[in-house]
């Protein structure tokens, strides 16, 4: 029987052959990457999270040790000493929210009116926001830091928010814009309109609870970009009682306590990733489903 299988057959099955060692291969390469990234991203982390449990000396310690010897909350404890750590998690938590709920209000409504009506001069608005994202951020240290001071609003709460509201703009705008274009067919909205419902009720009751997808990457972009903030929180915020946990944790550093203090450092460190992990695990299923669809148009 075997000697007169047909030679095209033997061909067939050695083809099917090597496509599953190629297909083999290509998942253990997948795989091997997909753990070198994990370990990549996830060990500064990991050190992080376990220098902060440990004393100096065991963190200095060579080689490194990687497990420690007893759990330590000392330095929890006393971050406190050093710097107001709760107080600058309360006006990072300030004005991270106040920043993100002003973007996703101005920019859930001007996407709304570009994805639906059409008037003199859209294109040219949508381009200009087009090219806001590609002027580099540092370009707008000194007409900002002018305008800021000129209204007034120099080292103040608002200032800040005013700021990072208008940077997370141009992305929110057009992110939601295909949201709504791609998620929200224009025939529900007609269907209200028939129903005696205004332009603006629509919106409100109809529009708005079906894009919450969209509405929670907005909102987290912009919460996540004024929280990691470092640069415009320190030019525009004087007082050290207004200061950000990134502020604060860079005058720390700067002030030589993240060698001295390490392990205390290591603890502010943690304590400024919790209220961003937070808020990122509650709106995680919404995130990923509003990111996608906005990028559709």
């Amino acid at each position: 029987m075997d000697a007169t299988v047909n030679p095209a057959v033997r061909q067939g099955q050695g083809i099917f052959s090597r496509y599953r060692r190629v297909d083999t291969i290509t998942k253990l390469t997948v795989i091997a990457a997909t753990v070198i990234a994990l370990i990549y991203i996830l060990l500064p982390i990991f050190w992080m999270l376990k220098s902060s449990f440990q004393t100096a000396a065991e963190i200095k310690q060579l080689p490194p040790k990687w497990i420690p010897d007893q759990i330590r909350l000392d330095s929890y404890q006393d971050i406190n000493l050093l710097i107001p750590i709760w107080r600058y998690i309360f006006n990072s938590i300030y004005v991270s929210a106040a920043a993100a709920l002003l973007a996703t209000l101005i920019g859930t409504s001007a996407a709304y009116v570009l994805s639906r009506f059409r008037f003199p001069g859209m294109t040219l608005i949508l381009v200009t926001i087009l090219v806001t994202q590609l002027i580099p951020p540092i370009t707008r240290v000194f007409p900002l830091y002018a305008l800021i001071q000129d209204a007034g609003l120099l080292n103040t709460y608002t200032g800040l928010i005013l700021s990072y509201a208008g940077f997370s703009l141009p992305f929110s705008i057009l992110l939601l814009k295909g949201y709504f274009e791609s998620s929200c067919p224009p025939e529900i909205e007609e269907a209200a309109l028939v129903d005696g419902c205004s332009y603006i009720s629509t919106f409100l009751r109809i529009i708005l609870p079906i894009s919450l997808p969209g509405l929670a990457a907005v909102t987290i972009f912009t919460f996540l970009n004024a929280w990691n903030d470092f640069l415009w929180a320190s030019l525009l915020l004087n007082s050290s009682e207004m200061k950000t946990i990134q502020v604060g944790i860079g005058d720390l550093t700067a002030e030589g306590g993240g060698t001295r203090y390490v392990s205390m450092f290591m603890a502010a460190c943690v304590l400024a990733t919790v209220p961003a992990l937070i808020m990122f695990i509650f709106v995680q299923r919404w995130l990923v489903s509003g990111l996608t669809s906005g990028s559709v148009k």
